[in-house]
């Protein structure tokens, strides 16, 4: 099998589910994706991805990217697709989006009905008919938008909102009062300081969370107002000027003449829009990054899941260090293998022979979860699972037989599905020991793997392949017997004989083993999922 574009292989998308945790965010690469070559793979030898990786991944912080985001342009390039980010992580962006918008919605009604009652406090009767009767138009635009934004908004939509409020505004600030004889001029219009009213609008654009829509909204408020101030001033009777006067009494007449428009109070309040525009833009750009990040931390987290029991997952997540440096604990190890594989797969399509390991990996992965334990690697055919790691337990050697137990089970009801298709059947053997494992990362610094070691792993490894010398589906070693009497009592290994002695391949001394005698332990009740007990 050959790599696909992405340089993931096809085998660990199918098997693994892990293709997207390269661009999980870590402390030191915050956010980034990272690029993998392509590789070689085969259906024999699965690459696999440390439970303490996973982990690592699930510490979300946020680094210098911001400031060389600003220097390379991104801030201001299209928001992040399916295509650069990701399904799930553009798909937890639309669904922030779409929230957002509607909260932005009933913030814009609530600031209006703020306005028109400051209005009806401020302004005389009954001249605030006017300025109220405006302001339910904002408000129906309000509840218009309300009513959008329950699903999602192309990028014209808002900002031809963005507009629609803009121009009204201008209206609603620099059309005179018929409600309010005699008026003023027009010009004196602009002597309160009328714009801040305009900021609400590149404020409420925020809820966007795309800083592209910020910055239109930011020019859209800077040209309707200079728009609507453009008009005034082309008047014939305005008279222009910037700045304060100096001590000259004729240049203080002409400035509080109520024809006088003050230019500099303009470029005032265009510059401070900008300012504003630009600040509320790098921080929707930073919210948008950590909306990615949160996503790509849940789907670490849904990654992980597969690797442990799920209610170990919120306990490691939130842990700075689940792991803590290298250490040696007791637990009890499980690998399993299909027997004949080789022969299996001869005659077989490739995709025949995945979809049987994908089948294969799905029942043995379900019934390591039921039973409390890790799920270490998936090696081709092969499956090793860790009781009592990385916390160990009560019941870490009990939950290895249970587990044991449930895969024997389990593919006796899958054997019966492939006779009635006219599908071979499949033979595991399963080899189970209990002991001291060293636990701790391993491999080089850039591309650390969180590996259990020990001669209890070499040992659980030789047993299962001692499984076909033994002609039988479970070897578990003496050692494990006796945990599982300190644990419950007799009553759980029921079912199993002891064998003679056997020499294991690697070591010199004879290991005491035990058989299955019995396919199922009659003398036992199935052990069920709430049976089985991990770690608290």
């Amino acid at each position: 099998m050959t790599s696909t574009a992405d340089g993931v292989c096809p085998a660990e998308r199918n098997l693994l589910g892990l293709n997207d945790i390269g661009t999980a965010v870590s402390d030191h690469r915050s956010m980034s994706q990272v690029r993998r070559a392509p590789r070689p793979c085969s259906a024999r030898r699965v690459k696999t991805v440390s439970v303490g990786n996973l982990v690592s991944t699930m510490k979300l912080s946020t680094g210098t990217r911001l400031m060389r985001s600003l220097a390379r342009g991104e801030l201001w390039a299209r928001s992040p697709d399916a295509g650069t980010l990701g399904r799930r992580v553009a798909a937890a962006l639309t669904e922030e989006r779409q929230r957002s918008g509607r909260l932005g919605a009933h913030a814009l009604t609530l600031a209006y009905v703020s306005i028109a009652i400051w209005c009806a406090l401020v302004h005389p009767w009954p001249g605030a008919f006017f300025y109220l009767g405006l302001v339910a138009g904002f408000i129906l635009l309000a509840l218009a938008w309300r009513r959008l934004s329950l699903r999602p908004m192309p990028s014209l939509m808002i900002l031809g909102f963005v507009l629609a409020n803009a121009a009204l505004l201008t209206a609603t600030l620099l059309v005179p009062n018929p409600f309010e004889p005699p008026p003023w001029p027009i010009q004196m219009k602009l002597r309160p300081p009328a714009f801040p009213f305009f900021l609400m609008l590149v404020a409420w654009s925020t809820f966007a969370l795309s800083p592209r829509l910020v910055v239109g909204s930011g020019l859209i408020v800077v040209v309707t107002w200079s728009v609507g101030i453009g008009i005034v001033a082309l008047r014939p009777d305005a008279q222009l000027g910037f700045g304060l006067p100096g001590a000259d009494p004729t240049a203080l007449a002409h400035y509080l003449d109520p024809t006088f428009i003050d230019a500099a109070a303009w470029a005032t309040s265009v510059f401070t829009a900008c300012l504003i525009t630009g600040i509320l833009a790098v921080v929707v750009h930073h919210t948008q990054k950590l909306v990615a990040a949160q996503a790509r931390v849940e789907r670490a987290r849904d990654n992980l899941a597969r690797h442990v029991s799920a209610n170990l997952v919120e306990e490691l997540a939130e842990l700075d260090e689940p792991f803590g440096p290298p250490r040696i604990q007791d637990a009890a190890i499980l690998f399993a293998d299909v027997i004949g594989f080789t022969g299996l797969c001869e005659g077989r399509s490739p995709q025949a022979v995945m979809a049987m390991l994908r089948g294969f990996h799905e029942r043995m992965a379900g019934c390591v979860f039921a039973a409390g334990g890790t799920l270490d690697k998936f090696v081709g055919d092969s499956v090793m699972a860790t009781f009592g790691t990385p916390k160990p337990g009560p019941r870490d050697a009990t939950n290895a037989l249970a587990c044991a137990r449930k895969m024997l089970a389990s593919l006796d009801a899958w054997n019966n599905e492939r006779r009635a298709n006219d599908e071979p059947v499949l033979h595991i053997g399963i080899g189970l020991h209990f002991g001291p494992v060293v636990l701790g990362n391993v491999g080089h610094e850039q591309r650390l793997e969180y590996a259990v070691l020990g001669d209890t792993v070499n040992v659980a490894s030789r047993l299962e392949a001692l499984s076909r010398d033994l002609q039988t589906s479970l070897v578990i070693s003496h050692t494990l017997i006796e945990q599982i009497r300190l644990e419950v009592g007799e009553c759980t290994v029921v079912g199993m004989q002891r064998h003679a002695p056997v020499v294991v391949r690697g070591r010199e001394q004879a290991t005491d083993v035990w058989i299955l005698a019995e396919r199922v332990c009659k003398a036992c009740p199935p052990i069920s999922e709430t049976e089985v007990t991990t770690a608290a």
